[in-house]
């Protein structure tokens, strides 16, 4: 029983860091993506400054698409799961820290910091890794303060898509589908104010962000597909 369940674990680490990338490549290649709202992004790394990009887990797949080879740096969990997304990850271009909101944690903390100040942004789902979904952990905010990035809310909708049963309401786009991505406006570190009043004002800027989201691919008719660069 052990020897089964270690071959297949060892099966599914080597499709995610095989078959995996190739197949967000393939489907991700048919997406028509619609990105707006990158330019305060742009702005703040002109001026040399990171940030830490920040959305709802259930859609990380039209992301991890769209940021690929950006080299910005992720959070992965400890257990299997978190090791067969750290692979598929890696294989598309990110930077990939091991930890998690319990066990690891302070480590993947001081981690991600060094990461930003090496030069590379974030990406962090404050209602991840296991939830409640939609629901703002503010450490996001305590790692902003520390190293005085931004955070930025992001939102991402497309249609078709298939919403899986997990609790995040996982969202996969379909071939073909139309993906918006919006950025909205940066939240600046402000230790002046308490980590839970700006953990609610992520939240509504996130929901506030998904319904224009919704709007905007409802009725776009114009995208382009490739690459988002999170360099300026």
């Amino acid at each position: 029983m052990r020897l089964g369940r270690a071959l297949r674990d060892r099966l599914l680490l080597w499709a995610a860091a095989t078959a995996g990338p190739v197949l967000v490549r393939l489907l991700g290649g048919t997406w028509r993506v619609r990105v707006e709202g990158y330019e305060a992004v742009a702005l703040l790394h002109s001026s040399g400054r990171q940030v830490i990009h920040a959305f709802w887990h259930g859609h990380l797949l039209g992301l991890e698409y769209a940021y690929r080879g950006s080299g910005i740096c992720v959070l992965s969990s400890l257990h299997r799961d978190g090791e067969m997304s750290a692979r598929l990850m890696k294989a598309l271009g990110y930077e990939v820290v091991r930890g998690s909101t319990t066990r690891g944690s302070a480590r993947g903390l001081v981690l991600m910091l060094s990461m930003l100040k090496r030069g590379h942004d974030l990406a962090v789902t404050p209602d991840g890794p296991r939830g409640p979904a939609h629901v703002v952990k503010p450490g996001i905010f305590y790692m902003s303060d520390r190293s005085g990035a931004p955070v930025v809310p992001v939102a991402v909708w497309s249609s078709p898509s298939r919403r899986l049963a997990s609790w995040d309401g996982f969202t996969v786009p379909l071939p073909f589908a139309r993906v918006v991505i919006l950025h909205g406006e940066p939240i600046e570190p402000a230790e002046d104010r308490g980590l839970d009043e700006r953990a609610e004002e992520l939240r509504v800027a996130l929901d506030s962000l998904y319904g224009r989201a919704a709007e905007l691919g409802g009725s776009a008719r114009e995208a382009s597909c490739g690459t988002l660069s999170t360099k300026a």
